[in-house]
């Protein structure tokens, strides 16, 4: 008999190992690669699943037909942390929303520490430290196996429908967003999209604060300030990220720096200062007298349509990708006033031309050499080449960071150094 059974051996199943080793606890650490892991799992009291395996697999029934407990990499990674949490989830943003708190929280205050869905498992900084202040971008995957993670503090960024190859239909998604906040309590502190009746449900004894709504206390006014209350928190015109979705993230991590005591004039220094992730409607520069940016890691159609409203028209889409059941018809009256031809590539192309076909011309390619084959022929001066997928990399690539990487080296290759010119 032992005590855990780590199913998963990527990134988060070794870094839970590395956990438990540390700390001298008996485990095993298996996968389907494992005939033996049925008779592995009679043997242990708790059952750690790694965030890719999705409910339907074989491990979580037997773990509930044996009265095994069931729970995540992040779940154990908390239950061995002696610090704070703040955790940041939603459809989309997550990765930058968390990048600005953790940059804006550790410009004042020891021991900060970033991870979860960004790249760095959990389980990995406790290995390290285990105390201080955990920034998280939390996924729909890891809430679900959650019992009892509490954040201190935490963000619900939007909501909007994904991963249904995962998940059974859109309320279990949403339940495993729920999952990361209905331990809070009272004392903590809750950051609510309040245009979305979903996610202002969302089940949480927190104290909440608003934002995109009528009574809310952030406030985003037509000239680009933002404010919470009456307290001006930065001006957006010196943000250097595109796009109002981005001062929305901006202004989460503004806030969650109040609540840690990070003064007001460090908050506006690195909003102002910092420029993005890679691969996040990332601004490559003028080619061919067209303005270039890559946005791979828009892996939704509600990431598309932010990408969409952020960038000048008229635009040449490139998108496509792995198809997870999305539906991208409530883009049409987007794609009509800003798309001017459109570029689709991927698994689900075809579904892609069905859905726009009739409002711009929409050419199926293979892959992103035909696509840059053809962005060639096209006249692009006084243009916008937008690459946002709109959906996940996994049909032809093994992550969007790939794809991305890949989108640039096109670039270069199909149009050379890019040309004077800004962004903006």
């Amino acid at each position: 008999m032992f005590r855990y059974l780590i199913f998963g051996k990527g990134r988060s199943g070794r870094a839970a190992s590395l956990l438990l080793s540390k700390r001298g606890i008996p485990h095993r650490l298996v996968d389907d690669g494992d005939p033996l892991w049925r008779s592995e799992l009679r043997k242990a009291q708790t059952v750690v699943v790694s965030p890719g395996i999705p409910p339907r697999h074989a491990v979580f029934k037997l773990a509930s037909l044996l009265k095994k407990e069931l729970i995540g990499e992040t779940e154990l990674a908390y239950r061995f942390w002696r610090g704070s949490v703040v955790a940041v989830t939603g459809t989309d943003g997550k990765s930058t929303a968390t990048r600005l708190a953790y940059l804006v929280l550790s410009s004042t205050l020891p021991s900060v520490f970033e991870g979860g869905n960004t790249g760095v498992p959990f389980s990995e900084l406790v290995a390290k430290g285990g105390s201080g202040l955990a920034v998280l971008e939390v996924s729909s995957f890891q809430g679900y196996t959650l019992r009892f993670f509490r954040p201190q503090a935490g963000a619900f960024l939007n909501f909007a429908p994904d991963h249904l190859d995962w998940h059974t239909d859109l309320d279990d998604y949403l339940r495993g967003k729920y999952r990361i906040f209905h331990r809070q309590r009272p004392g903590d502190l809750l950051i609510l999209n309040g245009s979305d009746e979903r996610v202002l449900e969302t089940p949480s004894a927190a104290r909440k604060v608003l934002f995109d709504h009528p009574a809310g206390e952030v406030r985003i006014r037509p000239d680009g300030r933002v404010y919470l209350g009456d307290l001006l928190l930065f001006e957006g015109r010196k943000v250097k990220l595109k796009g109002a979705h981005n001062l929305r993230n901006a202004a989460v991590a503004a806030v969650l720096g109040l609540e840690f005591g990070v003064p007001l004039k460090r908050i506006r220094e690195v909003l102002y200062s910092f420029e993005g992730l890679p691969y996040r409607l990332q601004y490559l520069g003028r080619f061919a007298g067209a303005r270039f940016y890559n946005d791979s890691k828009s892996t939704t159609p509600n990431a598309l349509r932010a990408a969409l409203e952020a960038v000048e028209g008229p635009v040449v889409l490139v998108f496509g990708g792995k198809d997870k059941g999305a539906d991208f018809s409530p883009l049409r009256g987007l794609f009509k006033r800003k798309v001017w031809r459109a570029l689709a590539f991927g698994e689900n192309a075809p579904k892609l031309k069905e859905t726009f076909g009739d409002l711009v011309e929409v050419k199926v390619l293979k892959n992103l050499e035909e696509v840059f084959g053809e962005l060639r022929k096209l006249p692009l001066e006084g243009k916008t080449v937008l690459f946002s997928p709109g959906a996940a990399s996994f049909d032809l690539y093994s992550s969007y960071a790939e794809r991305g990487e890949h989108f640039n080296r096109l670039v270069e290759e199909f149009f050379g150094r890019p040309s004077r010119g800004g962004g903006t």
